[in-house]
C-alpha cells in the first residue's frame, strides 16, 4: 500500500492510499473517530457562580472545549484503570481552573483564561467564549480533563470531520461533446475546464463522483467512474494532535486489534483439535 500526500496542514490533511481497498479505509476512518484517546473536560466543581448561566450549562460548554497535549510526553492512564481506582489522581486527571470576576464593566469568560496544572495542556483555542459575565459577577471553578475515547462520548472525538471516496476516474468523448462550455459549467466544483474548444479535466481529485454533469452531456458524452483500489482519505483534527500522529495512532491500534483477532481464532483452533 503506498500514500500520496495531497495537502497537509496544521490540522488537517488528504491522501491518497494506493493498492487498498474500501474496507481498509472504513476500518482506519472507524478507529480514528471513535478509539483513539483524547483529554477531555469530564467533571467540574463549581466554586462560584454568578453568572446569567446555570452550573450545568457552563459544565457542558466547558467539555466541549478542544483540549491539545503532547500524547508522548503527558503519558496518562485512563481513570478507570489507573491505581486510584477512578478517583482521579496526577497519572489519569488534569486540573484546570478558572477564576474570572468583574467590577463594574462587564467581560466575556474565554477557554483560555483556563489555567491547567500540567504543562503544554490548554485548549486548541484561547478565544471560545464560555459566559459573558456582568457588573460585580464571578465565575470560579475547577475542572478534571481525563482520556476517553468517541465511542463513549462524542465529545472524546479527535476529529470534527472524515471521510473517503474512490479515486475517480472521468472518461471524455469529445466527438459527442456539442456544447463544452455546459458542461464545465454545470459542475459545481470545478472539475472540468474548456481548453482549445473542448473540454478538459481541470481538476480531477474535486470530482465526487456526484454524476451531475453528464445530465449536461449528450449519451456517453461524459461518463464518471472510479478505481477501487485507491481512496482519497480527508480529515479535519481538533484536539491539536497532528494528523500524522493521528494516523500512526490509529493504525497501531488497528493492528493490536489485528493480533487480538489472531490470538482468540488460535486460541479456538487449538480447543477444537483437543
Amino acid at each position: 500500500m503506498d500514500i500520496d500526500i495531497i495537502e497537509l496542514l496544521p490540522n488537517s490533511v488528504k491522501f491518497i492510499l494506493e493498492d487498498t481497498s474500501i474496507a481498509f479505509a472504513n476500518a482506519i476512518r472507524r478507529i480514528a473517530i471513535a478509539e483513539v484517546p483524547t483529554l477531555v473536560i469530564e467533571d467540574v466543581y463549581v466554586l462560584k457562580n454568578t453568572s446569567p448561566l446555570f452550573d450545568e450549562f457552563i459544565a457542558q460548554r466547558l467539555g466541549l472545549i478542544p483540549l491539545k497535549y503532547d500524547a508522548d510526553t503527558l503519558e496518562l492512564n485512563f481513570r478507570d484503570e489507573c491505581d486510584c481506582n477512578g478517583i482521579g489522581c496526577n497519572l489519569c486527571t488534569v486540573t484546570l481552573t478558572i477564576s474570572k470576576e468583574t467590577s463594574q464593566e462587564p467581560a466575556i469568560v474565554y477557554s483560555g483564561d483556563l489555567i491547567s496544572s500540567q504543562e503544554g495542556v490548554e485548549p486548541i483555542n484561547s478565544k471560545i467564549p464560555i459566559v459573558k459575565l456582568g457588573p460585580n459577577q464571578a465565575l470560579e471553578l475547577e475542572c478534571m480533563a481525563q482520556l476517553g475515547i468517541g465511542k463513549e462520548h462524542a465529545k472524546w472525538q479527535p476529529v470534527s470531520a472524515m471521510g473517503y471516496q474512490f479515486y475517480p476516474v472521468i472518461e471524455i468523448d469529445h466527438e459527442k461533446i456539442k456544447d463544452p462550455k455546459k458542461v464545465a459549467d454545470a459542475c459545481y466544483r470545478n472539475v472540468f475546464s474548456v481548453k482549445n474548444g473542448k473540454l478538459a479535466v481541470e481538476n480531477l481529485l474535486n470530482c465526487n463522483l456526484c454524476g451531475y454533469c453528464t445530465d449536461f452531456a449528450e449519451p456517453g458524452g461524459v461518463q464518471i467512474k472510479y478505481d477501487s483500489s485507491k481512496i482519497i482519505f480527508s480529515f479535519e483534527i481538533n484536539n491539536g494532535m497532528p494528523p500524522s500522529k493521528l494516523m500512526e495512532k490509529a493504525g497501531e491500534i488497528l493492528l493490536s486489534r489485528i493480533d487480538e483477532l489472531k490470538n482468540k481464532l488460535e486460541v479456538i483452533t487449538t480447543s477444537e483439535e483437543e
